[in-house]
């Protein structure tokens, strides 16, 4: 065996197969000493004094000898496959001990980097916990963690130990437990947009426009309020109810939204808590859960400088699973988006006329002069809308009050940038190609009703 292998299997055997001395064993060896020096000491010779250590020795071992082994002991964790960025979510152990004495257990969960490890006394949870483990029974210890970043992890071990009956010996041992955790984006956004989604898709009141009846379908009869469409009153319903009763439709189902999420470098930027990239995931399955609760068909494309990722169209509720697992753990890269593969891609694959809703920066994009036509020849056949998100260092130097020279050319710089960006997007949005730049708090919100009032007022 070389020196090598023989350093990695001592390591080995100290991380998994181990046998430490107890905090019992150094008190009971100092509390032998003692004792035989004072027999000796009394008179009671080296005979006294040998004998007492001799008995120390025996009883360490015949403790030793009973630690409860590792074929007596099983373990196994239980934790869901699938749990989102951000949120706490439990982890259950569960500990059978066939042995024939008590156990005080420390547990060590083998946890990525990325996973948040509550300390010893934290109430909800723990990390490293003592306790005990009933002799041939089954106990159960449950933690809570969170992932604060989105990806596919593996917990593979679960350090463990032990005491002996006496607590001289302590024996440390592993057990290969391997789960699979899915960390997804956080989906509070989209199960409050399903929550909310008969709501905004009935205005109740707004200014008298124009409907052509034939591109919605009946949905239910209430109260009249005021600013519906006095052509929508059900007199039939009025006269039984003895009061104005109104006809609400909802629009045609079946159209379809093609969303395109930018991943490149851009989006990499970091905001308060998570970068624009997460924001931009939360915003884009908001808008698919609430488009497919409509009977819609929705497709997904992630994209940098080549297509990372392309979900086609579905239009059941069960098609959001199809569209999480092919985009969660997708990261952003450090290449410049290519804009212009994009949407050739997205023309080569959707046929049909869609509402595109692209998720990205809008500086980079607004600066390719030669995206201008194409995205217009694009508008011929889709509806083309661009979200971003407003850089948080832009508008806090943009409102600061400036008491240096340096505060003044940062302040002058950022309201230039400001002005110039909105000159650029009044400019595109008056060639009808649809944008706008949202605080991050607030961009699936703008991307919810950027598609409610697409489809409420007929655009496609």
């Amino acid at each position: 065996m070389s020196k090598l292998s023989m350093i990695s299997w001592l390591r080995s055997l100290f991380r998994d197969k181990a046998v430490l001395p107890g905090a019992n064993l150094v008190l009971g060896t100092l509390l032998v000493g003692v004792i035989a020096w004072v027999s000796a000491f009394l008179g009671g010779g080296w005979p006294i004094f040998w004998g007492i250590i001799g008995l120390g020795l025996v009883l360490s071992l015949i403790d030793l000898a009973n630690l409860t082994s590792r074929k007596d002991l099983a373990c196994r964790r239980e934790v869901g496959a699938s749990q989102e960025r951000g949120r706490e979510f439990a982890v259950e152990l569960v500990f059978v001990n066939r042995g024939r004495i008590p156990l005080h257990l420390d547990l060590i969960d083998e946890l990525p980097q990325v996973f948040v490890r509550p300390p010893i006394d934290h109430p909800n949870g723990w990390s490293i916990a003592r306790r005990l483990v009933c002799p041939v029974g089954e106990s159960c210890f449950v933690y809570r963690t969170q992932a604060a970043i989105r990806g596919d992890y593996a917990l593979n071990r679960l350090y463990v130990r032990y005491r002996s009956g006496l607590g001289l010996w302590v024996k440390q041992t592993s057990f290969p437990i391997r789960s699979r955790v899915k960390v997804t984006p956080d989906l509070s956004g989209v199960r409050g947009s399903l929550a909310r989604a008969q709501k905004l898709l009935m205005h109740q009141g707004g200014v008298v426009k124009r409907n052509v009846y034939g591109d919605s379908e009946f949905s239910q009869v209430r109260a009249y309020v005021v600013g519906d469409d006095p052509r929508r009153i059900n007199w039939r319903q009025t006269a039984k109810m003895n009061e104005l009763m109104s006809n609400v439709y909802q629009p045609e189902h079946g159209k379809y939204i093609s969303i395109l999420v930018d991943c490149g470098r851009v989006m990499g930027v970091e905001l308060t808590d998570v970068n624009r990239l997460e924001r931009a995931l939360e915003a884009a399955l908001s808008v698919a859960a609430l488009a497919l609760r409509q009977g819609d068909y929705v497709s997904m494309t992630v994209f940098s400088n080549t297509i990372r990722a392309h979900i086609p169209s579905g239009n059941s509720l069960g098609h959001l699973r199809t569209i999480l697992d092919g985009v969660y753990g997708i990261q952003n890269d450090t290449q410049e988006s290519n804009y212009g593969h994009v949407l050739s891609y997205l023309e080569s694959v959707q046929k049909r006329q869609s509402m595109v809703l692209m998720f990205s920066d809008l500086t980079p994009f607004l600066l390719q002069d030669d995206l201008l036509s194409y995205v217009q020849g694009m508008r011929r056949r889709h509806l083309f809308m661009l979200l971003g998100v407003q850089d948080p260092m832009e508008l806090c130097w943009s409102a600061a009050v400036p008491d240096t020279v340096q505060g003044s050319m940062l302040k002058s710089a950022a309201q230039k940038i400001r002005l110039e960006k909105k000159d650029r997007i009044r400019h595109w949005s008056s060639l009808g190609l649809h944008m706008a730049e949202v605080k991050e708090e607030h961009l699936a919100g703008a991307a919810v009703d950027s598609y409610v009032q697409a489809i409420n007022r007929g655009m496609l």
